[in-house]
């Protein structure tokens, strides 16, 4: 089995291509490896969904993970779970396929990954709900040695959960394991350059220098891998999630059911850009709503909507009876109150100018400076168990490995 280190830059897409540093690590991940910048992200195109099919090469519709949380219409915003445990996940993953090679695997903040029975050390991505302590949670949901060695070695280095320290913290900590452990599939989700576009802005000046500080810890992490014995020959992967586009209004669609009367019908779900609606009941009826929001589509920014059978040819996951899809600088607030101070999100539909994603592997054996064709993001999953040696039967996607290795 190769060894691989695979880095999530979330919410990087091709538009940073001409933001690129010429000494920077990605640009000679690009020059030196194979790449791919069209990969075509899921429905809705939110950080959870993504990164479960990077790991899967299934698509929400078969792994179940169709949102960043369960839908729960009755729980305040404040105190909503999200999709955290990997026993959420309904197929396996790539971390199963390494540790039925006989492999070990490393998590550091990457989604729905929390007490993972496949990784032997996780940092787990999680947050405090109401009444809830952070530290006691992190420890309950991970592996609780290898994060307080992680926190006493590197703490000093973020400031809570703020950005970038905990993308300065989390970069440092996947250094430490593959110096010290070698695991045989090291995954880490580094959130800076979303963070800096949600609260900035998409081309914001403070998300050009995140772009840049992600090109710095991928450097620091091949570094790593090539001073490390035992690591001479894994491959450095680099993946993302979405991009994202500015917004200059929120909009709360609940407002928009009730005004349609049909508050009574259905319930939604924001996904930034685009909505879920669920139905309440059995006789509710998508057709009719659907006609009746139309009337008030433009005063609701909604561009386009999405009946069930679009949403199954899109492969987005069960449950919702239809969705909608917001107009250029809209997003829909759920009555979030983050939403409301954000100048940027994502959470849209295909087609979409910020769609295009990263998928760029390094090392040994790959072609150098070749660039693929556009794939789906579920190609990912069985591309990189392929070029480790390993095979995810289960996955949907194709896999490239050997278009990418030299021959």
């Amino acid at each position: 089995m190769r060894k691989a280190v695979l880095v999530s830059l979330d919410a990087f897409f091709d538009a940073d291509l001409t933001e690129l540093q010429p000494d920077g690590g990605l640009t000679y991940l690009l020059q030196h490896g194979s790449w791919c910048c069209s990969v075509k992200t899921v429905f809705p195109a939110l950080t959870y969904p993504a990164h479960v099919t990077l790991i899967t090469g299934c698509d929400p519709d078969r792994t179940g993970i169709g949102q960043n949380q369960p839908f729960q219409p009755d729980t305040p915003a404040a105190g909503r779970r999200w999709y955290w445990e990997r026993k959420n996940i309904r197929v396996p993953t790539l971390f199963d396929a390494v540790k039925a090679g006989g492999g070990r695997c490393c998590s550091v903040l990457w989604p729905v990954c929390c007490k993972n029975p496949a990784a032997k050390w996780c940092f787990p991505e999680v947050h405090p709900l109401p009444g809830e302590n952070i530290v006691l949670k992190t420890l309950r949901y991970g592996t609780p040695l290898f994060i307080l060695r992680s926190e006493l070695r590197y703490g000093r280095l973020r400031s809570g959960i703020s950005e970038p320290g905990l993308s300065d913290y989390a970069a440092a900590i996947t250094q430490d394991i593959i110096r010290r452990r070698r695991p045989d599939l090291t995954a880490v989700h580094l959130i800076d350059l979303d963070e800096m576009r949600h609260h900035h802005g998409t081309f914001s000046r403070e998300a050009k220098e995140a772009v840049h500080r992600n090109e710095e810890r991928l450097k620091n992490i091949l570094r790593t891998m090539e001073n490390t014995p035992g690591m001479e020959d894994a491959l450095l992967i680099a993946v993302s999630d979405h991009g994202q586009s500015d917004i200059h209004r929120t909009v709360c669609l609940s407002e928009a059911l009730k005004e349609s009367g049909l508050d009574s019908d259905f319930r939604v779900q924001s996904n930034g850009e685009s909505a879920y609606f669920f139905p309440v009941r059995e006789s509710s009826d998508p057709a009719r709503a659907v006609r009746l929001l139309e009337q008030k589509a433009e005063a609701f920014g909604i561009s386009r909507f999405y009946p069930r059978e679009k949403l199954d040819s899109m492969h987005a996951a069960a449950g919702p009876a239809f969705a909608c899809e917001a107009a250029d600088g809209i997003a829909f607030s759920d009555a979030l109150d983050i939403n409301k101070r954000e100048k940027a999100t994502h959470g849209f539909g295909p087609g979409h100018s910020a769609e295009n994603c990263l998928f760029a592997v390094y090392g040994k054996g790959i072609r150098q400076n070749y660039r693929m064709g556009s794939i789906p993001m579920r190609d990912v999953a069985p591309t990189v168990a392929g070029l480790m040696g390993l095979s995810m039967p289960e996955a949907e996607g194709t896999d490239h490995s050997r278009e990418l290795m030299l021959s």
